[in-house]
């Protein structure tokens, strides 16, 4: 990355600082991933599997909803949900607000799960924090943040001008 940012640093400029951007913010959520699937494993879930049991673990929520969450398709989330309730990790249960759109709830085992492997990336977390520093860290978010919440408004924007 060194070489990558000197060379970013003397030529860049403008609008392709921001399109330099991109291939940086996919290569973290890459490798986030890829520990993720670490983690994950060695619990014998998934990634995926991972995301949506913490997504619901706050409250349950429907399939569409933790599929916003996570920024992915309702179908690939509905896959992960099924198999999650397949494997005695999470249940189906009534929606009162939507009767064709059922809250995922996690059972005992999937709460359990999900606390192991929570517990296993806050190491992870701490090696990170002590590479970055705290004030690190809290700047990072919040330009992601400001990122996400910038990007969502310019496809809001697109979306009602019709383009």
């Amino acid at each position: 990355h060194v070489i990558m940012t000197s060379w970013y640093d003397h030529v860049v400029t403008g609008a392709a600082k921001v399109e330099a951007l991109y291939p940086e913010l996919f290569e973290a959520a890459g490798a986030g991933r890829r520990w993720g699937e670490i983690l994950a494993s060695r619990q014998g879930l998934t990634q995926a599997q991972w995301q949506t049991l913490w997504i619901a673990a706050a409250s349950p929520l429907t399939v569409p909803q933790i599929a916003r969450r996570l920024g992915v398709s309702r179908q690939n989330v509905q896959r992960v949900a099924n198999d999650l309730a397949a494997a005695g990790m999470a249940t189906f249960r009534q929606n009162p607000d939507h009767k064709s759109s059922p809250l995922l709830d996690l059972t005992p085992a999937g709460r359990s799960a999900l606390d192991r492997i929570n517990t296993a990336a806050a190491g992870y977390n701490q090696a990170l924090l002590e590479r970055l520093s705290e004030p690190g860290v809290d700047e990072l978010r919040s330009l992601v943040t400001h990122f996400s919440q910038a990007v969502h408004e310019l496809i809001d924007a697109a979306h009602q001008s019709g383009e």
